[in-house]
């Protein structure tokens, strides 16, 4: 029996030393598994420079090094995080290299986008910045960009991963790093939202707003630790990379100004906590620093270039690198579980506004028409979420997704300027031909928004200058959607009208407006609205110079008015795209209260169209009177720039009016203050007097050169212009101009 149980045991030794033979295990692979130590990846704060992580992941992944935790600051806490949820380096590349920077960055929607209240703002020369009116006190915004839209872009590009709350549980654990704005301690964001985690370690001071997360003030995690090597050692790193793109501090020939010195203040202050965690890296890390040369940290259109200048860096560091480096079969197993899916099409779940306490939750709800079960495309998500912000009651809207079975959730979270809802507004426009004829106008602008739960405003308008007025409109909506309004309104200017002979002034006379009306309107979203109203008032005119048969009595006004506008043209400075026309019927009857019996009726249309840096604008004006002919006080005008450049402002007067205009630009140079504009006109056109002399053989040329600059206080223009019968003027202008173009309402 003992016998026969050795013979058993030895034949059995024998198979397993034969399997061992034909199957022999993978050593390396096991000690290497026991013996690999925990990569941690640490990407530095620099802004756009911050691309250049993108061309060091790229040569990690051809390494094949598989990255056990990773941490990030400001934009590197942006690529980390998208390299944390599960993008390959590639999928950032694409993403970050060829978004439209400019468009994410300006925070408001496309301007067709805008709700039409606010695009008729745009049509005054009043500066489009406002400050707010909130307990007596003048409120201005918390910073230059609210980050509206770049928080939606990154919030869809990590959707994904929307459901982990958890930071280490995403498909590699990663640690945001803010600064506590009021404490100034570093904080670190390990759970949460993680879009919202990552815009908070870049809300860049005086740039993007500070970021509220978990009761606490954020902002750039930068001025406390803009290469956290710490944190990831605290995470899982036994080995850490850190890529830092940090700037070098600038020397004493470029430190010329207040705003030069501040920025060198911080940079030394940076500088310091980026060399003390340097220092704390030993022989068996992996320090990187790309050359970036001339790129800056606002060059963001240089992504590519940034990439390829980290890809140099990596390499350069690719012996030190290699050590870290795993078998094809290892890697597989770590790129399966980073990688995830790009999610495009969603099925919404229930919807939740939350935290809106002044704009009335049905308004939102009207302008985001989402049901339960409907099929979502992302990209249309966040051009409707651009609507809700395009109403201008918002500093931000925040969007949430949370999964919920085979449907997302969808959280959205409006948070209201904290600086309304009532706001100011101031503009100057200035105007001359170097002729004499100079005008100056200027011009405040006071909304009280929100006066109720459908949103009434009430918006009160001063002018003074080379014309005066007053003007005060009520608007009230009738349905939360705002689609159908009712609109009392009351008018007083006073203004002087020259009256030419040829090119000479042979009289003026002064005209004194009070006008009270009220409107009833339909109002298709952001498309343009339709008014049908009553304006009643009395007009003064008195003969200031010259020899001119008018009286000086008081002039009653009753009529019936038709307002029909349709606006979406892409920008009112200098439009690019778009369209814009209006049509106004003004009946003027002695059944209402008017002096004078007559109709005036006027059409006008714009089209914008740009190929490359080119533009060309086509524009078409006329104006008639239907029955009796029109008073003198009331007659249609033209002259000036872009009105028959090289006449004067409003030189010619009369029944009729047609005008055809061919505006052509060229915008030379763009900056983040203004672009830079050379262009010109070709215009004909005419006002006549009698019937009988509205002919296309009585039509006159005029053209114009000029040069342009789109300015936050509105557009300025220099211009040369030249007119048939040895007419010219050369321009000055600061302001609105584009009722000139064929767009005045």
């Amino acid at each position: 029996m003992t016998q026969k149980l050795h013979t058993i045991l030895i034949t059995f030794l024998l198979f397993i030393f034969g399997l061992f033979c034909i199957f022999p295990p993978d050593y390396a692979t096991a000690a290497e598994t026991k013996e690999r130590p925990k990569i941690g990846l640490v990407l530095g704060g620099g802004g756009a420079k911050g691309a250049a992580h993108i061309g060091v992941l790229k040569v990690i992944e051809e390494l094949k090094i598989p990255v056990a935790c990773i941490a990030g600051t400001s934009m590197g806490a942006i690529v980390a995080s998208l390299y944390a949820s599960g993008m390959s380096a590639a999928e950032i590349e694409k993403v970050l290299t060829t978004v439209d920077w400019d468009d994410i960055f300006s925070d408001n929607p496309p301007r067709k986008d805008i709700g039409f209240r606010r695009k008729q703002e745009d049509l005054t020369y009043l500066s489009k910045i406002s400050v707010g009116i909130k307990n007596d006190k003048v409120q201005m915004p918390k910073s230059l960009i609210a980050g509206q839209k770049i928080g939606i872009f990154f919030e869809t590009l990590l959707l994904p991963v929307s459901q982990i709350e958890d930071f280490d549980q995403l498909p590699i654990p990663f640690r945001a790093v803010a600064a506590d704005l009021e404490t100034g301690e570093m904080v670190l964001l390990g759970s949460g939202s993680l879009a919202a985690a990552s815009r908070a370690s870049m809300s860049a001071l005086g740039v993007f707003p500070p970021a509220e997360v978990n009761g606490r003030y954020l902002t750039d995690g930068g001025i406390v630790r803009n290469l956290p090597v710490d944190v990831v050692r605290e995470m899982c790193a036994e080995v850490v990379i850190a890529v830092d793109v940090g700037k070098p501090l600038s020397k004493r020939e470029d430190l010329g100004s207040p705003i030069a010195v501040m920025n060198q203040m911080i940079d030394i202050m940076i500088n310091q906590n980026v060399q003390a965690q340097i220092d704390t890296l030993g022989d068996k890390d992996v320090f990187i620093r790309p050359e970036l040369g001339s790129i800056t940290s606002v060059d963001f259109q240089r992504g590519k270039e940034a990439v390829d200048q980290g890809e140099q860096a990596a390499r350069l560091k690719e012996k030190e690198l290699r050590r870290y480096s795993v078998t094809d079969e290892a890697y597989a197993v770590f790129a399966a579980k980073h990688h995830r899916e790009k999610v495009s099409i969603i099925t919404a779940g229930s919807v939740t506004v939350e935290g809106l306490s002044v704009v009335s939750p049905e308004a939102v709800a009207s302008k985001l028409k989402i049901s339960q079960g409907d099929s979502l495309d992302i990209q249309k998500l966040k051009e409707d979420v651009g609507l809700l912000y395009g109403m201008g009651d918002f500093e931000r809207i925040d969007l949430q997704f949370k999964p919920n079975g085979d449907k997302y959730d969808i959280i959205l979270r409006p948070k209201e300027k904290s600086w309304g809802p009532n706001y100011l507004r101031m503009g100057i426009n200035l105007e001359s031909d170097f002729d004499g004829d100079n005008n100056y106008n200027i011009g405040v602008d006071y909304t009280m928004r929100w006066m109720n739960r459908l949103g009434a405003e009430w918006k009160n308008q001063l002018q003074f200058g080379s014309a005066k007025g007053i003007f005060s409109e009520f608007y009230q909506p009738i349905v939360p959607s705002r689609l159908f309004f009712v609109a009392p309104h009351g008018t007083w200017m006073q203004d002087n009208v020259n009256v030419y002979h040829e090119n000479n002034i042979i009289a003026e006379y002064r005209l004194r407006t009070l006008e009270g009306g009220i409107d009833f309107g339909i109002q298709p979203w952001t498309y343009g609205e339709v008014r049908i109203g009553y304006l009643g008032g009395f007009i003064k005119p008195k003969l200031m110079k010259g020899t001119l048969g008018i009286g000086e009595g008081r002039i009653n006004q009753g009529a019936l008015t038709l307002k029909v506008v349709a606006d979406q043209i892409d920008n009112v400075n200098f439009p690019h795209e778009g369209y814009f026309g209006y049509v106004k019927l003004y009946s003027s009857l002695r059944d209402v209260g008017a002096d004078n019996n007559y109709n005036k009726i006027e059409v006008s249309f714009l089209k914008a169209f740009t190929y490359k840096k080119y533009t060309i604008l086509g524009s078409i004006l006329l104006g008639s009177y239907i029955g009796n002919q029109i008073p003198y006080y009331d007659e249609f005008s033209m002259g000036g720039f872009f009105a028959l450049s090289g006449l004067h402002e409003g030189q010619l007067r009369g029944q009729r009016l047609g005008l055809g205009r061919l505006i052509t630009y060229w915008n030379a140079h763009q900056s983040l203050l203004g672009n830079f504009y050379l262009g010109g006109s070709v215009e004909t056109g005419n006002v006549w007097q009698k019937d009988e002399e509205t002919e296309f053989k009585n039509m006159r040329l005029s053209g114009s050169v000029f040069i342009g600059y789109d300015t936050p206080f509105g557009p300025f223009y220099l211009g040369f212009g030249h007119a048939g019968g040895g007419n010219s003027a050369v321009y000055f202008y600061l302001g609105q101009t584009f009722g000139r173009q064929g767009g005045s309402l």
